[in-house]
């Protein structure tokens, strides 16, 4: 399972650096999505796994299921508690919204990386 999270996770990424190419959007909508990018943070620190998960797109429901999304549960625990959000910022490529935060945690900052279609749905999600 580790394995296909990882080739998810991998594709994900992949995807990402393709789109990182895009443009910065109004400040109307980059609140919104780091509205929702908030929110996804937040759930991710509570281990709520199944609320994420419904808000995947198609795709990511299928290559990233709620069971191996519970493999983020230890990558979340060694950052320590969450403290308060430090960086924001959000790009549009090709009607995909791609917003990057910058969480600071007790022991350790991590950045979400997380896009969202059209319909607002999480279409890519990665953590480092």
């Amino acid at each position: 399972m580790r394995k296909i999270l990882i080739t998810v996770l991998g594709v994900v990424l992949m995807f990402m650096l393709v789109a990182c190419g895009g443009n910065k959007v109004d400040d109307e909508t980059a609140g919104i999505y780091i509205s929702k990018a908030e929110e996804i943070i937040g759930l991710l620190n509570e281990n709520n796994y199944e609320k994420i998960h419904a808000v995947f797109g198609d795709e990511m429901k299928r290559g990233l299921p709620v069971k191996e999304m519970e493999e983020l549960t230890p990558v979340i625990e060694e950052s320590g508690s969450f403290e308060s959000i430090d960086k924001t910022s959000v790009e549009e490529d090709d009607g995909l919204y791609i917003t990057i935060i910058v969480a600071k945690y007790s022991n350790k900052n991590r950045i979400f990386t997380i896009t969202f279609n059209e319909n607002e749905e999480v279409v890519g999600l990665f953590i480092k």
